[in-house]
């Protein structure tokens, strides 16, 4: 008995490590994205896929794989259920990664999406309509407190950086604002210029150079520490005496229990596409917001971003 035992540990022991050195040549390794497709994440998504095939190497393959709505959880909850064989990985985005458990009880356990590594670090900005009467935070503000709730604000989801951009508004100013959340930051813009919602809260990433070439739209605000490349025209909500810094940070993580060295390839993978001179050159937008950190760093600074995220959805959401 004990020696069927012990070749059946020996043969399981075989297939998985001849399964993780056959990684990840055999089949394609699929990105689950939490948002529609045309938002900030699903497009670093896609401008990275082709990148990491080149620095995993050998027959590997990317497929972005969008399961949108309820601001990510979706797609969190498929990541989480999903074998820990490095074949399914994803694309988290904070702060919605933090805010769902604060917000309510998740359908997935926290603790079974593990990061991987960091890639971008995009502060949000606060957009009108490009006729729109807004032309500053000023104006905002005034119109809010003139009219508390009848200023409607787009975002591309419930706990979001758009969403935490709102509550902090909120927060700052003690009006109420009217939050309308969408699936993503495309049909967000649409209604934006449909005049459906007066103002959006989008990343800055997201805001590409056929915006800053169009008169359909224009920012506000932008919610960083200082001013970010490509929108260094726009003061921040600081300089306009606003004390409101959000961010949407984006990167990659993986069920919990991946194997170590198949964790270390993809975010060796990672940090050498975010160097990449032929990634940065075509993935402009992307670029500007580079902001690698391996994922045990990453998982530190999650720690302290979620006591603030906590703390503003406590203040804000009950005024």
């Amino acid at each position: 008995m004990q020696v069927v035992r012990f070749l059946l540990i020996t043969a399981l022991a075989l297939a998985t490590m001849s399964a993780r050195a056959a990684w990840p040549d055999d089949r394609p390794i699929e990105v689950y994205v939490g948002f529609a497709a045309g938002g900030g994440t699903d497009l670093l998504a896609r401008a990275m896929a082709p990148y990491l095939q080149k620095h995993l190497g050998g027959k590997a393959r990317i497929i972005v794989v969008n399961k949108p709505g309820a601001s990510g959880e979706i797609a969190y909850v498929s990541l989480s259920r999903a074998a820990a064989d490095g074949y399914t990985i994803g694309i988290v985005s904070t702060p919605s990664l933090l805010t769902i458990p604060i917000q309510r009880k998740p359908k997935y356990e926290a603790s079974a999406i593990v990061p991987v590594a960091r890639v971008i670090d995009d502060p949000a900005m606060f957009v009108v309509a490009g006729d729109s009467k807004l032309n500053s935070m000023a104006d905002l503000v005034r119109q809010l407190k003139a009219n508390p709730e009848g200023l409607a604000m787009g975002s591309n989801g419930i706990g979001t950086n758009g969403h935490m951009a709102a509550l902090a508004l909120q927060q700052a100013t003690g009006a109420k604002v009217n939050h309308i959340p969408f699936a993503g930051t495309s049909q967000t813009k649409t209604s934006l210029l449909g005049h459906h919602i007066d103002v959006m809260a989008m990343s800055t990433t997201e805001f590409t150079d056929a915006d800053r070439a169009s008169k359909d739209v224009r920012v506000l605000a932008q919610l960083g520490a200082e001013r970010r490349p490509g929108v260094k025209d726009v003061p921040t909500a600081r300089e306009q005496n606003l004390d409101i810094q959000i961010s949407s940070e984006r990167g990659f993580a993986a069920p919990r229990g991946l194997p170590p060295d198949i964790a270390k390839r993809l975010q060796d993978a990672i940090e050498a596409t975010t160097k990449d001179p032929e990634f940065l050159a075509r993935a402009v937008n992307e670029a500007r917001g580079i902001s690698y950190l391996s994922g045990a760093a990453w998982s530190q600074h999650m720690a302290t971003q979620r006591g603030k995220f906590e703390s503003l959805w406590k203040i804000a959401s009950t005024k």
